[in-house]
């Protein structure tokens, strides 16, 4: 019955968002790919409402890019969750919506997200959403949800299905380091934009250094990048945002500012960005330690991001990382768990895992040469939470990392120095959450 109401719901609402292109004809943003996508999204949201204002520009809350969360964000409503009034009030204000526009008017922008978890799931989509711009941010040799899929070819495809319903006259924004996109990109009749460090890149990401305080206790508190656009060199600085691959968000929002002629933009409308929470945003914790908070979700690829990141840094302290789960692996689950082992061995004074599955990450690290004694491991985040609030010392970067089930978040909220921003900094803090 339950999964009855939930295909009525969705069905109703896709069409509700397919009349409001139809009738509104807003251009078109669509971000795809493994990994990056709501960062990307954020900060090309940020460069098209510097230019065009923010009344413009409308894009996907949160990680809207679902069966419901893609019709959620086209249409601008919120998710009703399991109330059963909230979604019929959804229903009833997507149809004013989709046919008279809401009391501001529909925005001439759009910014989505576009995600797949099963085989047909952007396929079905790129049907009806024929976007003016597609962006490509990173494919992966383990991608996540690959459970549902043959194989890292099937998911590109995929992904493919969306840059392959872009409009004519549309130009396809493509991460130019990605070998199988930029292979994939090659035979679509488009304008396409690549960034990325190489060289040959539209957008090159020249130089990515970490930025951190002047205080005794020296700690990263965020990081800068220098975009090179032909003979034009400008430099984007971030606070609270953290790891070269996060970068990429902001070379990627410079291919679309390009696309669309607002250059200018760059990097004036990055100041006082904030990466999404959960993604690799500094946080100030207890005891004087630093926390770098990843914990929205989590695949072999970012985690290895996130620990590269965490090995770029310089601190006083101990090197500590907290890693949950990584879900929706399939047959390369227990492979993958013990590679970023491997790799966390060589980075970290302190391995902390949460789950069964990061358990091999533990056995990972200690096949690497980490020895017992600088190992933790605990079933559950509630349990790691306390332990690991206990071992921070002022001077310590903690990173916390772990499939959106495993709740790693609550790590996170135990170390914070002020907890009671929670709801501000974190992801998961909604009551609808809490319940769970």
């Amino acid at each position: 019955m339950k999964s009855l109401c939930k295909y009525i719901v969705v069905s109703i609402m896709t069409l509700e968002a397919r009349i409001a292109l139809m009738r509104h004809k807003p251009k078109v943003v669509a971000v795809t790919g493994n990994v990056g996508k709501t960062s990307t999204k954020d900060a090309v949201a940020a460069v098209i409402s510097y230019s065009l204002g923010a009344d413009n520009v409308r894009k996907s809350e949160k990680s809207f890019n679902s069966e419901i969360g893609l019709p959620l964000a086209i249409l601008g409503l919120e998710n009703a969750w399991s109330s059963a009034s909230g979604w019929l009030k959804n229903i009833k204000d997507g149809f004013l919506i989709a046919l008279f526009g809401s009391r501001h008017g529909f925005p001439e922008w759009l910014v989505l997200e576009v995600g797949a978890d099963h085989p047909g799931d952007i396929e079905g989509v790129a049907k009806w959403l024929h976007p003016d711009i597609v962006v490509l941010t990173r494919m992966a040799d383990v991608p996540v949800h690959v459970e549902f899929f043959d194989g890292v070819e099937d998911v590109l495809r995929e992904k493919m299905s969306l840059a392959r319903a872009l409009k004519p006259g549309g130009t396809i924004v493509v991460n130019a380091d990605d070998d199988r996109f930029m292979e994939a990109v090659r035979d679509i009749d488009a304008a396409k934009i690549s960034y990325g460090a190489a060289k040959d890149a539209t957008i090159v990401m020249k130089e990515s250094e970490i930025v951190y305080t002047g205080e005794p206790l020296p700690l990263p508190i965020g990081q800068y990048v220098v975009l090179k656009t032909g003979e034009v060199e400008k430099k984007v600085e971030l606070k609270f945002a953290l790891g070269d691959h996060m970068m990429y968000a902001f070379a990627a929002a410079a291919g679309v500012a390009k696309a669309l002629g607002i250059d200018a933009a760059v990097p004036d409308a990055f100041n006082g960005f904030k990466s999404p929470n959960g993604r690799m945003r500094m946080l100030k914790g207890v005891n004087s330690c630093a926390i770098i908070d990843d914990t929205y979700n989590s695949s072999p690829l970012a985690c290895a991001e996130a620990l590269k990141t965490l090995a770029n840094m310089t601190v006083r302290g101990k090197k500590i990382a907290v890693l949950g789960d990584m879900k929706e692996l399939g047959a390369n689950a227990e492979k993958a768990h013990r590679d970023i082992g491997r790799s966390a061995a060589g980075v970290v004074h302190t391995l902390v895992t949460v789950g069964d599955l990061a358990r091999s990450i533990a056995a990972g690290a200690k096949d690497a040469g980490l020895t017992a004694e600088r190992i933790a491991s605990f079933d559950d985040s509630n349990a790691a939470a306390a332990a690991v609030a206990d071992m921070a010392r002022a001077g310590d970067v903690i990173l916390v990392k772990g499939s959106q089930s495993m709740r790693m978040e609550r790590v996170s909220k135990a170390l914070l120095a002020h907890p009671d921003k929670a709801l501000e900094l974190l992801v998961r803090q909604e009551k609808e959450w809490a319940d769970r």
